[in-house]
Parts: C-alpha cells; sequence; structure tokens
C-alpha cells in the first residue's frame, strides 16, 4: 500500500505544475461556510498534500503532534489566515473518535417520569383552584347545580 502511495503522489507532483496550480480557502458573504477556490491543478496538489500527511500518520504513531502543511506559492487564502494550517492525526477508527467526542448518553428515567409528574401536579393544582374558587365565591354554587 505504501509503494502505490508513494506512486501516486509522485504521479500528482510530477504531472500538475505548481505554477499554474492554484488553491486558495476563503469564506462565503455570510463568513458562515468555508469554501475552496481551486483549478484541477491545485486540487490534485492538495490531494498530494493530504496524501503525504496519511503516510507520516502510517509511519509514525505520535499521537497529539499536529502535521502542518509547508506553506507553498500554489497556496493561497483570501480570509488573511491559514482556515486549514495541518492535520491533527487521529489513529483510532470513525466510531471510537466520535464516542471521545460524543460520549453515549445514558437513559434517563428521570425526564420519561417527569410529563406524568407534570400532568398530576396539573391536575391537582386545577382541583385546588376549583374548591379555592367555591370557598371564596359561594354564589358560584347555585350556577353549578342549574340544569
Amino acid at each position: 500500500m505504501s509503494a502505490d502511495l508513494e506512486s501516486s503522489i509522485r504521479y500528482l507532483e510530477e504531472t500538475n505544475d505548481p505554477t499554474d496550480a492554484f488553491f486558495s480557502y476563503t469564506v462565503d458573504d455570510t463568513g458562515e461556510f468555508g469554501l475552496i477556490k481551486a483549478n484541477k491543478e491545485g486540487l490534485r496538489l492538495y490531494a498530494a498534500e493530504i496524501l503525504k500527511k496519511s503516510q507520516l500518520i502510517e509511519d509514525s504513531e505520535q499521537a497529539g503532534q499536529p502535521l502542518f502543511f509547508t506553506p507553498s506559492p500554489w497556496m493561497f487564502s483570501e480570509t488573511g489566515y491559514d482556515l486549514i494550517a495541518g492535520v491533527l492525526p487521529q489513529y483510532h477508527d470513525r466510531r471510537q473518535i466520535l464516542a471521545e467526542i460524543f460520549p453515549p448518553r445514558r437513559p434517563n428515567r428521570v425526564r420519561r417520569r417527569q410529563p406524568v409528574i407534570m400532568l398530576v401536579l396539573m391536575c391537582i393544582t386545577g382541583a385546588l383552584l376549583m374548591l379555592a374558587t367555591l370557598k371564596a365565591f359561594p354564589t358560584l354554587r347555585l350556577w353549578v347545580n342549574i340544569r
């Protein structure tokens, strides 16, 4: 696999001229979404850079050490700063990485009982309000008994 990867990197670097390549990071008008502006040469050279980083991750397992991209004349940032400066290696599969970021939730039984408790409390409050109203206004009983 490593030899195939190395030959792919070499092919991408040899067949794409850095003087013709353009690769840029930018954001949309709202500043909310990051975008890549690139021509095919720029995308291919950037792909070669990412493949090199994957090779470094494969060769050395130094957890926590970011792998930064070397500045290249074909790589340009319209934002004035590098949106993606490097790669922070992760040495686990997707499930393990996501489990570390978002730990699994345990079902909370209090939340399941909460709607029932609220309904019971609302019924008790309503009954107490009715009793208080009937005690405070004794003439209302006449209206209750009318058929």
